[in-house]
């Protein structure tokens, strides 16, 4: 029975919504950092073939379409930290510069998001990655197989997540030392 709250045909827009969602926030990187120059046809161009290639890859579209509920919950989020700062009297000016001058906020930020990024890779690649890493006795001789075995090994994960920590840890160090 439909209901007025039924609202399963946006489904069927996703595309359409991923499109011009790659498209805007493309362009908008590539206006802000500058990376192409001041050409703004270029950078329409750029952004263009970019969320074509989204929409050409269907494993994309259910990326973004997952990562984005999770985006818009953590911007809403610090949105509402920075409000409850400002109704404690801080200015905006004091809130963005101690933002933007903390290492450990925007490390935070961005694990948080590459933490977000994992998780959707793992929902919609995970299948596939479980078909490379799970040892099949039929087919030894596949180096893929072989390969995604050694490299998804949780021996080697653990060094990998080790070793990145302790580069974090001395980039850490070394700049507030210095």
């Amino acid at each position: 029975m439909a209901s007025m709250l039924d609202i399963g045909i946006l489904e069927y827009f996703i595309p359409m919504f991923v499109f011009f969602f790659v498209l805007v926030i493309v362009w908008a990187l590539l206006e802000k950092t500058g990376f192409f120059g001041e050409n703004k046809a270029i950078n329409w161009i750029i952004a263009l073939c970019i969320a074509l290639l989204f929409i050409v890859v269907p494993e994309l579209i259910d990326i973004v379409s997952t990562i984005t509920p999770f985006f818009v919950i953590m911007f809403i989020f610090l949105i509402l930290i920075i409000l409850v700062f400002m109704f404690m009297g801080y200015k905006g000016e004091f809130i963005l510069e101690v933002i933007t001058q903390n290492q450990m906020i925007t490390w935070t930020i961005i694990l948080i998001s590459m933490g977000i990024l994992a998780y959707a890779v793992t929902l919609v690649y995970g299948d596939q990655v479980h078909a490379i890493t799970s040892p099949d006795d039929s087919d030894d001789g596949n180096l893929g197989n072989v390969v995604g075995q050694i490299l998804f090994h949780p021996k080697v994960l653990g060094v990998s997540i080790i070793l990145l920590m302790a580069a974090l840890i001395v980039r850490f160090v070394s700049s507030s030392s210095a």
